[in-house]
């Protein structure tokens, strides 16, 4: 195998381990909520629950490991099978943006200066991310509408949604990759 089949693998093999890592948070990022509705930036009252779109960012610092990890989540279409999400993601020592397109089926990665396709894993990563995506939904239909939501998880991780936006015009170019 040459050097950039390696380098191919290895960014995989780290996609991969990234995916398990937010599995595990998404499903402690799960919480019950059940809030009215909110103010968008046009001074409308919307259900984060009934919203088309989103865009917001989301801090989690997880306890056990003394980790923090920093999200910009871009959803569009939300709640149907053509849901396109993007998820800007850093930690400390590195970065990915994630691309699922559910109108297509398809998955990009962009990591090290490189996009990569993966869309024959589109079950996985479409499974994990929306599952991440739901909770942090879920969470948000306590938000009233005003500042930051905070919530810490069942196993003590902190996490805060921030610059939270409700039914911005997010464009197609956002879910494709460049």
């Amino acid at each position: 195998m040459d050097k950039k089949g390696i380098s191919k693998l290895v960014i995989v093999v780290i996609a991969v381990i990234v995916l398990l890592v937010v599995g595990v948070a998404a499903y402690w990022t799960m919480g019950s909520g059940g809030g009215d509705g909110v103010v968008d930036d046009g001074g409308t009252t919307v259900d984060v629950a009934g919203a088309s779109s989103l865009q917001y960012k989301v801090s989690v610092n997880l306890v056990e490991d003394s980790e923090s990890m920093e999200y910009t989540y871009m959803i569009k279409n939300a709640e149907t099978s053509d849901m396109m999400m993007r998820i800007e993601m850093e930690s400390s020592d590195e970065s990915f943006i994630y691309i699922i397109n559910g109108a297509q089926e398809k998955v990009w990665v962009y990591s090290e200066d490189e996009w990569m396709d993966l869309s024959d894993f589109f079950p996985t990563y479409w499974d994990t991310w929306n599952s991440a995506w739901e909770g942090y939904r879920t969470n948000l239909l306590d938000w009233t509408g005003v500042g930051d939501w905070s919530y810490t998880t069942p196993n003590g991780d902190t996490v805060r949604i921030y610059d939270i936006n409700v039914n911005p015009s997010l464009a197609d170019s956002l879910f494709q990759h460049s």
